[in-house]
């Protein structure tokens, strides 16, 4: 169903190519406020230069450039925003596909669908912050200021959705159904797509903080995670509200040095342990899995083993 919806429109493989790289110059293009302004920060002090820029990179702290962090996160969503609109023009012109046809196999996007996935991962997330929090509370520190907070969270709730949606687009949607027109079974796109998805994450900073190998076991099990349940939903729904959820979290609640979000968050702590981290999400990740078996009746997970089976009668429709 979710993988038949790839045959609509036009779906030669050199689109797909041309398509990512199309998507790719509208982040690039989405990224020339953020780096004029810090540009001009460079240029109107005389303590930075560019290895000031250079260092940014491992660790995107905007105060030595004399920009709030809320504008800052700002800028860095533009380029999310940019990538979005190509991703948009992409699919619905170069394919000419209606662009629900990348997202799910119902008629519709199922909103509750996402919000309950939304809802239980953060739930999840924030109970096990708790946890950790009762049992080590001196690695964490309260910094929680309203004047900074309200507009943060104005931006997380408006702007930050279209970051994390953006890369489901593209991942769950564009490119797992592109290869799985190219594929014999469920579980090779859903693999290639997790993979390159903890690639292109390689470039984060917390990378640089904890370790190439170790971040990318988790970038690539979240890939996994967010893969899964949208080949066992047969749409993207529950992927969306998950890393809406993830990212959302990170920006609001808890922060830390070296993280991708550098935001006023309420809390930020200086213990953070990504073997630890990776650990928790693995288990958060099957219980999320068997609650939403449970609620929406998913048969069996052997599911992302079967073939592929598409269903040429989708191809006219458009």
């Amino acid at each position: 169903m979710f993988f038949s919806k790839a045959v609509i429109g036009r779906n030669d493989w050199w689109l797909y190519l041309l398509g990512f790289v199309a998507v790719f110059l509208g982040y690039t293009v989405g990224q020339i406020p953020f780096m004029m302004v810090l540009m001009s920060a460079v240029n109107n002090n005389d303590d930075l230069d560019m290895s000031d820029l250079m260092a940014f990179q491992n660790n995107p702290d905007f105060a030595p450039f004399g920009i709030s962090p809320n504008y800052g996160f700002f800028l860095l969503l533009l380029m999310f925003v940019a990538a979005a609109i190509t991703m948009y023009l992409v699919v619905r012109y170069l394919h000419n596909k209606p662009f629900k046809s990348i997202l799910t196999a119902r008629s519709s996007l199922d909103w509750k669908r996402v919000f309950f996935g939304f809802g239980l991962w953060f739930g999840m997330t924030l109970l096990i912050e708790a946890v950790n929090y009762s049992y080590n509370a001196e690695a964490y520190e309260y910094t929680f200021n309203a004047a900074q907070f309200l507009p943060l969270l104005a931006l997380a709730l408006f702007l930050l959705p279209i970051q994390t949606s953006f890369e489901e687009f593209l991942f769950r949607g564009y490119l797992m159904q592109g290869i799985g027109l190219y594929s014999s079974h469920k579980w090779i796109p859903l693999v290639v797509t997790s993979i390159m998805f903890g690639l292109i994450h390689g470039m984060n900073p917390e990378v640089q903080e904890f370790g190439f190998g170790t971040m990318q076991v988790y970038y690539i099990s979240a890939g996994l995670l967010l893969g899964l349940i949208t080949v066992m939903d047969e749409g993207m729904e529950l992927a969306l509200g998950v890393h809406a959820a993830t990212n959302m979290y990170g920006a609001l609640m808890v922060g830390y040095n070296g993280a991708a979000i550098q935001t006023e968050t309420v809390f930020r702590t200086s213990d953070l342990n990504p073997q630890l981290m990776t650990a928790i999400f693995f288990l958060s990740a099957v219980i999320f899995c068997l609650i939403c078996a449970k609620k929406y009746n998913w048969k069996s997970f052997t599911k992302v083993l079967d073939p592929i089976n598409l269903n040429k009668e989708e191809q006219d429709y458009v």
